[in-house]
Formats: C-alpha cells, structure tokens, sequence
C-alpha cells in the first residue's frame, strides 16, 4: 500500500504567521505534494492535523477548510484525517468529516496485508474532548475507551501502522507529547506494531521506541521546502 502523508499545514489567509509559519504558502504545497502523490501512484493520503488554522472568526475559517479540502479531493485520493488542536478550535470532528469528505480519526483502513489505525488525542487529561474554546495545546490524551478499541484493532496477524496528530514519541519535546503516551506505546509494542507516523512537533523527529520506527513529519506551513512524506507499507 502506497501512502502520501503531510501535516501541519495551519491554512489560513495569513502570510506569516508567529516566527516562522506560512499558513498561506501551504495552499501551494499541498497541491505539489498532491499532484507528487497522483504521479507516483499514492492508494491513499493522511493528512496527520492542524490542516487549518483558526483565523478571522469560525465561518472565515470554515472557508478555509472548504478550500483547502476542495484541492485536496480533486485529486480523487481518499484522504484520512487526524484531529489536531488547531483543527479542534474550528470544528469537532464529525463537523470536520461533514465538510471535509475525509475519514476522520479514530477510523481504521485494510486491505490482504495491511491495517492501518488512526488515533484521536483530542482530549485534556481529564478525559474531557477539547472543545473549542477549550483547548491547551500542550496537554493531550486518548480516553480508556479508545485504548480498548485500539487494542481490538490491532488484534490481527497483519502488518500494523499506526497514526496520530500528537507525540507518542516521547523523545521529542516534553510539550508536545501525549499525557498517556507510555500507555499507549505498551500496548503498541504488545501487538507489534510496524510503523508509528505523527505531527504536531514541526521539526520533525525519526525515534525508534521497543523496537517501532516513530516517524514525525515537518510541517508543511515551514521552510521554503514542501514537506511531505510518500511511504509504501
């Protein structure tokens, strides 16, 4: 299975944005990154968060994702999607599928060899959902009910990937990694899980945790480079 992921793209109809994001140059490297993955024969594409970002009021930014989405599907990929804090701020995540056409996390895709699981930290450490004026972006969690569906999915002699906006890395910066990541990474090295793919730290990250590749993309909306990633699994 061939897969395009990017992440953190933070669209907007903002130059720049804090020191060293340009929410609307990304615009233009999701469409390179897209017609890179319609060239190369990509199956589907994840997007792993923050695809906009919370400007000029909620319709203004609902606009924003029709925008940016409209690209996206043009290109007759299925695209997945996990929750970030910015796209949290916006919309819930039943609305964001609504508008978007993506499946939204926590979903999962198959085929013969294959499974691919996709998480949803959308949560304080409470286990309250983040609402959307209810968010702290370095705080994140995955409830207990979604841990026991996890290891249901995962239940399965395929090859396993997993993917999530927020850090179960936790070699990256303390901010940006889930509250229960040692949990959830517990129950990833139980089922031997193959690969780990994340955003939300826009540096970027390669860590290997009990033997799995962690893999954290750059952002999209930094550097002059289009940050992408095409993986076969």
């Amino acid at each position: 299975m061939k897969i395009g992921l990017f992440t953190d793209t933070h669209y907007c109809d903002l130059d720049l944005l804090e020191q060293d994001r340009k929410p609307r140059y990304a615009y233009g490297a999701v469409k390179k990154a897209f017609e890179d993955f319609k060239n190369q024969g990509v199956q589907l594409a994840v997007c792993l968060g923050d695809l906009v970002h919370f400007h000029n009021g909620k319709e203004e930014s609902i606009r924003h994702l029709e925008k940016i989405s409209s690209l996206i599907n043009s290109y007759g990929i299925p695209t997945y999607h996990c929750m970030g804090n910015h796209d949290n701020e916006i919309i819930s995540g039943e609305e964001f599928a609504e508008i978007s056409g993506f499946k939204v996390a926590p979903t999962t895709v198959e085929d013969n060899e294959v499974k691919l699981v996709f998480l949803d930290a959308s949560y304080s450490p409470d286990g309250k959902p983040y609402g959307r004026e209810d968010i702290d972006w370095t705080k994140s969690f995955v409830p207990k009910s979604e841990l026991e569906w996890l290891e249901k999915q995962l239940d399965t002699s395929k090859r396993k990937v997993v993917f999530i906006h927020q850090n179960i890395d936790t070699n990256v910066e303390s901010r940006h990694i889930v509250s229960n990541a040692d949990e959830i990474n517990a129950i990833l090295a139980k089922h031997h899980v193959s690969h780990v793919y994340q955003g939300h730290y826009h540096y970027g990250a390669e860590n290997v945790i009990n033997g799995i590749p962690y893999t954290t993309l750059r952002a999209m909306c930094i550097g002059k480079e289009t940050n992408y990633l095409i993986a076969e699994v």
